[in-house]
């Protein structure tokens, strides 16, 4: 015997947000602000992060940034991204953008590589392919400690504190 969902109810079923969840066109019991509003708030928000971010200065060429970080004496951060990945985005108007984090980084040369650059990702002993990466190398290119994905700014920054206090 076949079981046959009537189109409506298997869409509804995929397509609807789960029970409690907000949608772009609903707004909550007791909010004063319009959906609209809230978007506006958040794209003024993403933009203040992302200038934030924008301090941060990165190397772009795998080969300089090691230059760089032979006569400076300091560390490479390589963080592999892609300009499509939204937890890549996620990190830069968080945790990234964050005066704490950003403290920290400014002792390392910063590495910016695309994961659709396979040249220069398949130079990354340990890279797997995931976004975002962060690989924290020495100037003769050793990894010696890496983290996949994507972390709320407190884990990030302890992630660094932890890196700090190791070296």
């Amino acid at each position: 015997m076949k079981i046959i969902i009537p189109s409506f109810i298997f869409l509804s079923l995929v397509f609807l947000p789960a029970y409690g969840e907000e949608t772009s066109k609903s707004v909550k019991v007791g909010s004063s602000q319009s959906p609209k509003h809230k978007t506006i708030q958040n794209l003024q928000k993403n933009e203040e992060t992302l200038e934030a971010y924008d301090k941060l200065i990165w190397e772009t060429d795998m080969d300089d940034a090691f230059e760089r970080a032979k006569k400076e004496h300091r560390n490479v951060m390589v963080m592999v991204e892609d300009t499509r990945c939204k937890w890549c985005k996620n990190m830069k108007v968080g945790a990234l953008s964050d005066p704490n984090v950003q403290d920290i980084l400014q002792s390392y040369i910063l590495l910016k590589v695309q994961r659709s650059d396979k040249k220069t990702a398949d130079r990354i002993k340990d890279f797997t392919g995931a976004i975002p990466s962060f690989y924290f190398m020495q100037p003769d290119q050793e990894v010696f400690e890496s983290v996949v994905g994507y972390f709320m700014t407190e884990d990030f920054l302890g992630f660094l504190n932890e890196i700090e206090e190791e070296d």
